[in-house]
């Protein structure tokens, strides 16, 4: 999201919407679009104190604001800077990226189970390869050992015809 120096929305794309959206918890309707969320609001404050301040241009771009806001289970990260005037014409701007964090987990297509002939178990190491997990932290989720679920990447691997966890998944979710 692109703000001016007044706190007005230069350009807003579509993930800074439905983040926005997101994070009031689908208070705002789709007609209040135009509402930002309070913590941006408060973001966009500070970040507008900072360009207020006697401090010299070079400065300015030496500051990040940073938040996590959110809940949890869907935590996002704002990232502020502010965009100091490059010459006496200019105004001053704000930038705020805004950014999932953490894992997320995802459902195997069941065209992808269908196509590879995944079994169960299979499907559920998938969706623990797609959230970063190693060979251990499946095993201990899955309260499986380390050997059983190499063996179950080494079947994976030669269904999907790859030779990384990577082209697994990309084999996988191909088409998602």
């Amino acid at each position: 999201m692109l703000f001016a120096g007044t706190g007005d929305v230069l350009f807003k794309n579509s993930e800074a919407e439905a983040l926005s959206r997101q994070i009031v918890g689908g208070a705002i309707g789709m007609e209040d679009q135009d509402v930002l969320p309070e913590e941006i609001l408060d973001l966009c404050l500070s970040l507008r104190n900072l360009l207020e301040s006697e401090e010299t241009e070079e400065s300015h771009s030496q500051h990040e604001l940073r938040r996590v806001i959110g809940n949890a289970d869907a935590p996002i990260l704002l990232r502020g800077f502010p965009l100091a005037p490059h010459s006496p014409t200019d105004d001053a701007c704000m930038l705020i990226l805004m950014e999932k964090i953490g894992r997320e987990r995802r459902n195997v297509p069941d065209q992808a189970k269908d196509h590879f002939r995944l079994t169960g178990r299979e499907v559920e190491i998938v969706k623990y390869i797609s959230e970063g997990g190693t060979n251990k932290e499946i095993a201990q989720h899955l309260d499986i050992s380390e050997h059983t679920v190499k063996e179950h990447v080494r079947h994976l691997l030669k269904k999907t015809k790859s030779t990384t966890r990577t082209g697994i998944l990309a084999q996988i979710f191909q088409d998602t």
